[in-house]
């Protein structure tokens, strides 16, 4: 059974604002060099590119 995509795009949506803010958070809190903080970039480029396939499909 797959997920309902709209609801899966809400997720991923809320996710990529959640990751957003960790982010900025980190920069402010000078930690832009950390290891962790180059993860969250990465999750947030990754999600960022299933949101635009998630998208494609959908519309």
């Amino acid at each position: 059974m797959n997920p309902d995509p709209k609801a899966l795009r809400a997720s991923l949506l809320k996710r990529e604002l959640e990751l957003q803010r960790l982010i900025r958070q980190m920069k402010l809190d000078q930690l832009h060099q950390s290891t962790v903080y180059k993860n969250l970039e990465q999750e947030l480029v990754t999600l960022k590119k299933e949101i635009l396939t998630l998208e494609e499909t959908l519309y």
